[in-house]
């Protein structure tokens, strides 16, 4: 029996910013069926990069080859006096879906928040999206509340 490569997990580098770029089209696309300008998007992805207070981009590989991808940004709580990493621009590259990568992510990303003394995780994820929804719950992951908003762009 052969076993499949194990994910890894780096902190991504502004040399990733065309694979992130694409990952966010391509998961806007495919979960929101929402098209994402590249011309927006690209310049976005590049301003985190350069600016790890706007977030931290993390990507899995397996064998060297970039197979998924998270952000993370950052909610003030003051009723924690703590900061919550919020996860999003989750996506996967189709051929690596259900091989580990979001969870090497998400096991990393909960690393390095209890290191840097965040107060949680926190991920929004549209309600109709099943198999998202269902992937967050196997990770322990709940939730009470729901999300309002109000967008202007």
């Amino acid at each position: 029996m052969v076993l499949a490569p194990v994910p890894t997990v780096r902190e991504a580098t502004l040399d990733d910013a065309r694979f992130l770029m694409e990952g966010n089209i391509t998961m806007a696309m495919e979960s929101e069926s929402h098209k994402l300008d590249e011309a927006v998007v690209g310049p976005g992805v590049e301003a985190v990069l350069r600016d790890p207070s706007k977030g931290r981009f993390f990507i899995a590989e397996v064998d060297g080859e970039q197979a998924a991808q998270l952000l993370i940004t950052f909610e003030w709580s003051d009723w924690r006096n703590a900061s919550y990493f919020w996860i999003q621009s989750v996506h996967t590259v189709k051929e690596h879906r259900r091989k580990g990568c979001f969870r090497a992510l998400y096991n990393h990303v909960k690393m390095v928040a209890v290191a840097e003394q965040a107060a949680g995780v926190r991920l929004y994820a549209d309600m109709d999206n099943a198999r998202a929804n269902a992937t967050y719950e196997a990770l322990g992951m709940t939730s009470h509340y729901k999300v309002y908003e109000q967008l202007f762009k």
